[in-house]
Parts: C-alpha cells; sequence; structure tokens
C-alpha cells in the first residue's frame, strides 16, 4: 500500500496511505477530458481546479512530503519533500488528485508528545468507530490509525481530530475533497441538485454522511431542522461572541417610572407643584395621603434586551429538542449512525446559551412583543448587530445562506437514481407531449433522523396524459410480491428503481386497453472492456459500459413479473391468464458519449432482446451536447411524440393509437417465444397480393391456381419490405394465409381474390434455388424471394373485386382472414401493421 503524503507539525506526523491509486487517476482524468472536448468552455474552468487539503485552525507545517509522479502515474513515483521552513498553513495545494470515491485509504497520526488519549470526533459513528489509538509503549510513540472507504460519498471529507496532552485538549481539523471518477463534480452534481431540488426540495441533505458540501439555496419548504443545525453550526461563534458582549454591557435608557409614596418618603428635591400641595396637606391635617411621584431610571428592559432573550431562549430549545429526538432515534442499536462525539457537541452547544439565560440583567427584562420600529441599536451597535444578523440569517437560513454552511448530502448513488427518475418525467414531459395530471411523487416525509424520503412505489407516482388519450405512469421503486393483483412476482419480491407504465385507450381497431411497462435500473457504476480498476494502465478502454450484474439484473426483473388477467367468461380467480408484461428493462448508468454523433453500445441488444443501457449525465448548456438523447428517442420510438400528436390532431383524427399498440408487438424483442411455440399478434394475418406477371411462366402455373391444387407462392423480399411500416422477416413468419387476386372475369381490367390459402411455411431463398415448379419459370437471378408453401385453400362467399391490375405492390396489403370476409371491394379491406 503506497504513501500518499505525509505531513509533519510540531505535535504530529500525519500519513495517508491506499491501494495503487493511478488507474483510478487515469480514469479521472480521461473523464475530464472527454468532457472538456465536448463542451465549449474547457473543463478546466470547472474541473481542473488544483485539489487542496484545508486545516482548522491552521497548522504549523513543518515537513511536507506528497506523492509526485509523471503523468499522474503514481504507482512508479516517489515521495517529493519539501521543506521550506516551518510555516503556518490553513490550505496545502496538491500537485495531482489522490481522493477519489470508492476507494479504501488508511490514516494515521503519529504523535510526539505524550498523548493520553486521541480520537476523531467524526458525526458518523461508523468513520469514528474505524480509528483505534494505541497509547506510547516504550519506544513506540502514541499513535491513532484508521481506514475509511470513500464509497459513493463525494465530496469534502473532513477528519476532526481531538487529542489531549498534559491535561489540554487539542483539536486540528484535515479536510480534502472526494472526486468522482464517473461524472464532472463540479458541472453534473449542481445540475442534478437545481433539477432534485425544484421537485423534491430539501431531499437531498442528510444529517450525517462521511462527507459534506457547501450548500446552495434550495427551494424553501417550511422549517428544516438540518438546515438550521448546519447554519447554526456555521454561524455559532459569531452568536456567542456577540452574546458575551452583551453580557458585559447590556443596552439600557432611561424609562419612566410612576410612584405613589407618602410624604415622609418624598426625598430629594420637590416639583413646585408637589410641593404646594404637600403644604395645602398639611395645613388641612392630612398627612397620610399618597402623592404621584414620576420619576426617570435606567433600565434594562428594552425591545432590544426582549429581542436578545428571545433569540438565545428559543435557539436552546431548538437545540435541546434537535438532541433528545436524535439520542431517542439512534438508541437502537442497528440504527446507530450519530457518534457519542457528535451528540456531546450538541450537548455542549447549549451550554453557553443557558449560561446567557442565567444573566441577572436578562431576569428583568419581559417578554418579546415584536419591534415596533426599526431599532439602530440592533443595526449598529457592538455585539447586539452581531446576534441581530446570525438570527436574521437562521430565520430566513433558507434564502440568504449561499455557501456559508456546509451538510451533508444523501449518497451520489441515491442523487443520481432519484435525478434519473426526474430525467424521465422531463423526457415525457418535453419530448412526448404528455401533460402532469397528478404528482403524487412530491408528497416527502421526515425520518427519525429529520431528513426527507420519498414515497415509493405507485402510490407516490407521477400521472401523465396525453391529448390522444394516452396515459403514462412514473414510479420509484414500487415493489412486486408473490400478493400483487395485477403484477406479481411469484417467488421473490422485486424493487426496480423506476417503472414506466403507458396506457393505450380503447380506439381505432383496439376494443381494450393496452398496457406496456419499461422498467429502469440506475446503476452508480461503469466498467470498461476489462475491469477499469484491474491490471496495467494499458487496460483502459475508452468506452464506458454498464457493469456485467446490472444486465444481468434486467433479465432479472423481465423474467420475474408477471401479469395476471382474468376472462370475461372466468369463474373464478384462478383461471387468471398469465403473460409477461415488461417490453423493455434497461440500466441507466453515468457513461459520457456524444449522443448526437455516437451510436450507443447497447442499441443492437435493446433491438434484438429489450435488454441493455443507456448513459444518462446531465446536458450542459454551454454545449451542443445532450446527455439523454438516447433514452428520448428510444421513448419516442415507443409512445410517439408531442409533434406526432398534433399532426393527428391537425387532420381531425386521433394519432393512431393501434398503430402504437402494433409498434410495441413488431418488436424483434417481443416475438421471442419458448423453443418450438410461436407468439404472434394475430392469429389470422393474411397478405393479400396479385399472381405476378404469367409471361413466360407454364399454363399449369395458373391452372393450378384456378382450380385450388397450387403448392408454392414467391414474392421478392423487397417487394414486402415496401409495404408501409418496413415489414421485417418477424411478420412475414406470422402469415397464416395468402389472399391471391387473380384476374376477373366480371370486371375487366382488374382482379379479383375467390380463394384464401393457408400457409404452411416460409422460407427466404435466392432466386435461382426455387425450382421451375414452384414458380413457373426457371431464374439465374440472386436476388432474394419469399417463398410460401401453401395448403388447401379457403373460397371466400363473395369475392373481393376492384383489385388493382397494373402496379403490383398496389395489390399488398397486411389484414386478417375476418376483414376480408366481411367486404366486397378491395378498397375496404382494412390493413394492420400500418404507420
Amino acid at each position: 500500500m503506497p504513501e500518499l503524503l505525509r505531513l509533519q507539525t510540531p505535535d504530529f506526523e500525519f500519513s495517508i496511505w491506499a491501494n495503487d491509486i493511478s488507474a483510478r487517476a487515469k480514469v479521472y482524468q480521461a473523464t475530464v477530458e472527454k468532457r472538456a472536448s465536448l463542451t465549449l468552455a474547457r473543463v478546466g474552468n470547472a474541473e481542473n481546479i488544483s485539489p487542496e487539503l484545508r486545516f482548522s485552525p491552521e497548522a504549523k507545517l513543518v515537513d511536507i512530503a506528497v506523492i509526485d509522479g509523471p503523468s499522474g502515474i503514481y504507482a512508479q513515483a516517489a515521495l517529493a519533500t519539501s521543506v521550506a521552513g516551518p510555516e503556518k498553513r490553513s490550505m496545502l495545494t496538491l500537485n495531482a488528485p489522490l481522493f477519489f470515491e470508492n476507494t479504501q485509504y488508511q490514516f494515521e497520526w503519529v504523535f510526539f508528545g505524550a498523548v493520553s488519549d486521541a480520537r476523531l470526533v467524526h458525526r458518523s459513528q461508523g468513520v469514528s468507530e474505524a480509528f483505534r489509538f494505541a497509547k506510547q509503549r516504550g519506544p513506540l510513540p502514541a499513535r491513532l490509525i484508521g481506514s475509511i472507504n470513500t464509497g459513493n460519498d463525494v465530496g469534502w471529507m473532513r477528519l476532526p481530530l481531538s487529542f489531549e496532552e498534559e491535561g489540554k485538549t487539542h483539536t486540528q481539523h484535515i479536510a480534502f475533497e472526494v472526486l468522482p471518477t464517473k461524472m464532472a463534480l463540479h458541472q453534473d452534481l449542481p445540475a442534478m441538485y437545481r433539477a432534485i431540488d425544484s421537485v423534491y426540495p430539501l431531499w437531498r441533505f442528510s444529517l450525517v454522511e462521511k462527507t459534506e458540501q457547501d450548500a446552495a439555496s434550495s427551494k424553501q419548504r417550511g422549517h428544516f431542522p438540518l438546515m438550521w443545525l448546519a447554519n447554526f453550526a456555521a454561524l455559532r461563534s459569531r452568536f456567542e461572541l456577540g452574546l458575551k458582549v452583551i453580557c458585559t454591557a447590556p443596552h439600557s435608557r432611561l424609562q419612566p417610572s410612576v410612584a405613589n409614596i407618602k410624604a415622609a418618603k418624598l426625598k430629594g428635591r420637590l416639583p413646585y407643584k408637589l410641593g404646594e400641595q404637600v403644604k395645602q396637606d398639611f395645613a388641612n391635617g392630612q398627612y397620610d395621603k399618597r402623592y404621584r411621584l414620576e420619576k426617570k431610571q435606567l433600565s434594562v428592559d428594552t425591545p432590544e434586551n426582549r429581542f436578545i432573550k428571545m433569540a438565545v431562549k428559543r435557539s436552546k430549545r431548538q437545540l435541546a429538542e434537535f438532541e433528545a429526538k436524535l439520542r431517542t432515534s439512534n438508541q437502537a442499536p442497528e440504527r446507530q449512525r450519530l457518534s457519542d462525539s457528535f451528540l456531546n457537541e450538541l450537548h455542549n452547544w447549549q451550554q453557553p446559551l443557558q449560561k446567557v439565560l442565567n444573566q441577572s440583567f436578562l431576569k428583568e427584562v419581559g417578554a418579546y412583543g415584536g419591534l415596533n420600529r426599526e431599532s439602530l441599536v440592533l443595526q449598529q451597535k457592538t455585539g447586539y448587530s452581531a446576534v441581530y444578523r446570525v438570527w436574521q440569517e437562521l430565520k430566513f437560513y433558507l434564502d440568504v445562506f449561499g455557501n456559508q454552511s456546509s451538510i451533508s448530502m444523501k449518497s451520489v448513488a441515491e442523487i443520481y437514481e432519484v435525478w434519473c427518475f426526474l430525467c424521465l418525467k422531463q423526457i415525457l414531459e418535453q419530448d412526448l407531449g404528455f401533460t402532469l395530471v397528478e404528482n403524487d411523487a412530491a408528497k416527502l416525509s421526515q425520518n427519525d433522523f429529520f431528513e426527507y424520503q420519498l414515497k415509493d412505489g405507485f402510490a407516490g407516482a407521477f400521472r401523465f396524459k396525453r391529448a390522444d388519450g394516452v396515459t403514462a405512469r412514473l414510479a420509484h421503486e414500487p415493489k412486486f410480491t408473490k400478493k400483487g393483483q395485477s403484477i406479481r412476482s411469484y417467488l421473490v419480491s422485486q424493487e426496480p428503481d423506476i417503472v414506466l407504465e403507458v396506457t393505450l385507450p380503447k380506439a381505432g381497431e383496439l376494443t381494450e386497453e393496452k398496457q406496456f411497462i419499461w422498467l429502469f435500473d440506475a446503476k452508480y457504476r461503469i466498467k470498461t472492456d476489462k475491469n477499469r480498476f484491474d491490471g496495467s494502465e494499458d487496460n483502459i478502454s475508452k468506452t464506458d459500459y454498464v457493469p456485467d450484474d446490472a444486465i444481468n439484473q434486467m433479465h432479472r426483473y423481465r423474467d420475474a413479473l408477471i401479469r395476471l388477467s382474468t376472462p370475461d367468461n372466468a369463474v373464478s380467480s384462478d383461471r387468471a391468464k398469465k403473460s409477461r408484461p415488461v417490453f423493455g428493462a434497461f440500466a441507466l448508468y453515468p457513461g459520457f458519449f456524444d449522443q448526437a454523433q455516437e451510436m450507443n453500445p447497447y442499441a443492437n441488444a435493446i433491438e434484438e432482446v429489450g435488454i441493455g443501457a443507456f448513459a444518462l449525465l446531465p446536458s450542459q448548456a454551454e454545449s451542443n451536447y445532450c446527455g439523454h438523447q438516447w433514452l428520448s428517442e428510444f421513448l419516442q420510438a415507443q409512445i410517439g411524440t408531442a409533434s406526432s400528436v398534433k399532426a393527428g390532431q391537425a387532420n381531425d383524427t386521433l394519432y393512431p393509437v393501434a398503430g402504437m399498440a402494433e409498434r410495441q408487438y413488431v418488436k424483434e424483442a417481443a416475438r421471442i417465444p419458448y423453443y418450438g411455440m410461436r407468439q404472434v399478434l394475430y392469429p389470422d394475418l393474411t397478405l393479400t397480393a396479385a399472381l405476378g406477371n404469367l409471361t413466360g411462366r407454364s399454363k399449369s402455373y395458373l391452372e393450378n391456381f384456378e382450380n385450388g391444387t397450387a403448392q408454392w407462392y414467391h414474392i421478392k423480399q423487397k417487394a414486402i419490405h415496401q409495404l408501409e411500416g418496413q415489414i421485417g422477416a418477424h411478420i412475414v413468419d406470422e402469415v397464416r394465409y395468402l389472399a391471391l387476386a387473380s384476374p376477373s372475369k366480371q370486371i375487366p381490367s382488374t382482379k379479383q381474390i375467390d380463394k384464401v390459402w393457408s400457409v404452411k411455411r416460409v422460407s427466404l431463398l435466392p432466386r435461382n434455388e426455387i425450382t421451375e415448379n414452384q414458380a413457373g419459370k426457371q431464374s439465374g437471378s440472386d436476388e432474394l424471394y419469399y417463398l410460401f408453401e401453401l395448403g388447401k385453400p379457403l373460397t371466400l362467399q363473395q369475392s373481393v373485386n376492384n383489385v388493382p391490375l397494373r402496379k403490383f405492390l398496389h395489390s399488398m396489403k397486411l389484414t386478417t382472414l375476418s376483414r376480408i370476409e366481411n367486404v366486397v371491394k378491395f378498397s375496404e379491406v382494412d390493413e394492420v401493421y400500418k404507420n
């Protein structure tokens, strides 16, 4: 495990080790370079910010040794030592990034003095417990050692060291920024935060994680304790300093005081009128009469002091409630997230406030009733102005604190998952023409640690509707169990991240609603052709792929979910018909591509089997790069677009919903049956066509069609593909009947359909392999033809007339047997698989 960094101060030597990080560093560098090449503004403006270590309080660095290798290949580098003399620093700039996500780091402090105890006072119990203190033993100095796996936590990781030496407690905080290798930290994450905050205000904030980030302003959502606490921690020193000044010299002012006292107790010089009144009363023998005396005296019971007392009491009460609830929530062993040092810190924050409340001058101060006007004392006087400003920031913390405070965020994996969910919502609204009609997903609830949680499942779904009547439902983490009524998982409960359910209304050829489901699972992981973090650096590929286990999970979701539908004539639910409702399952991952120019590496698999992945990253406003183009185009191909809906309305017809349903069933992925079986949409699919040019063919060829003994019919593959909808081989395999038109004997210059031939088998052959017996004549062409093997024909009760004679393509339609039996004119034959 190579040493990455070593720092020496007068009190200790601090060292960091990690396994070889050269591969991760190279991946990070490749990510930055790819982003720079596809954005108008160089990524260096945002991402190539020099990495640094921060110290609080300032650290007196005696010696600095940082790993430094050519082109960031740390494995071949040696520690470069810089001894410039002792120097106090609040920041140390590093030569290259050293700290990455999902990496194990080992930290060690070796103390020079007689340190009796040392610990890490991190808020997270897991981080604090990962460190072990070893006391001094003989020549071996005292040391504190621990390991941290950064996981999916990115941002600033703080190591708050506390050690006791000769009865005194010392603290030294060291902070460094953990970088993601899969995305641009200072570009992608803020874009995700903005998208999430617009729908789920404050959801992304967490009470305790390994790392923290500067908390940018967010849409206000009432009172949020986590934000108040984070802001109070940042402003606490100013708040306490201002209170100390106030306690030393509290503000007072002359205030009128009225007293009714006897003449014997009157002192000092009396007002003339009062003296005359006393003389007159004495003359009249009135010695016990009380006299009204108004004086002015200094008093601390001012509106300003009432405000200070209110602010201190409310802050103290807020912290006490916060501590009590957190201690209660943290009692269960399986839920212990908070370290004792963090809970004790909350308790210690209350002590200075209680000390202020015990001040004697505040006992004379009454209840705060508000300020009738602006107070120059609160705005300008030393101490009062500091407390007043801090209170205003605490009161309106969501609006004004900007980047002043630091707070933990949920892990980037959770952030990415919810952002993918909202990205799908955006595609439905902006690209596919849907309108949001119900928003149950915005209902958030707080857990025992004051963190907001989403209401998962279909109960907290977005619901959409479009002008053509198509509805959609977008749900986050719905659970499918063995007790499900409509969709069930028979063995193990399944919980995909995102479920998109689209329902087509009854319209046109659709006699019942059709429902289609696509599943998505957000994976904040990337792999390359070879494992990007194993082996030599030469193994790193330039193409981002989703991990193999993510693809395996998509197969599991599609296979596990079963739809149960009860036929209308069923007498009990035991006869429920089973079907597979999932038409596609796809992983979403933070791969970086120029999606306008490159092809999705999973495009072929998506087309063939309906399983694959889509790269998904926030789009950059300053470039033409679109991070969700592949996913948007896929959904447009499945569900249609806003423009197609408007086009349908312009023709006073609904968007062809039936054609949308057929589009799903015509896909190659939906056609894969169990071995030995067939899977068709129309069991009586019929292809109409005219008999070809009979010139040069044997006489018996036409006679066989007329007397019902024909066994073969061939047609060009190119002609089939020219049918509207680009019919492929899997649709030709579905054809069960051929309705062949021969020259009409009743209506000259037309053809008519008298017989419908059953199809036994279809083969695709070059024309020169089709025999004269099968085609009526021999040909040496190698052009591909479909050869239909025919069974016995069915004779129609009434012929279908007016089949076009001249252009062969005009005689071709895909329809069904039932549709042909009910018409007499070819123009009245309804088509299927159209558009």
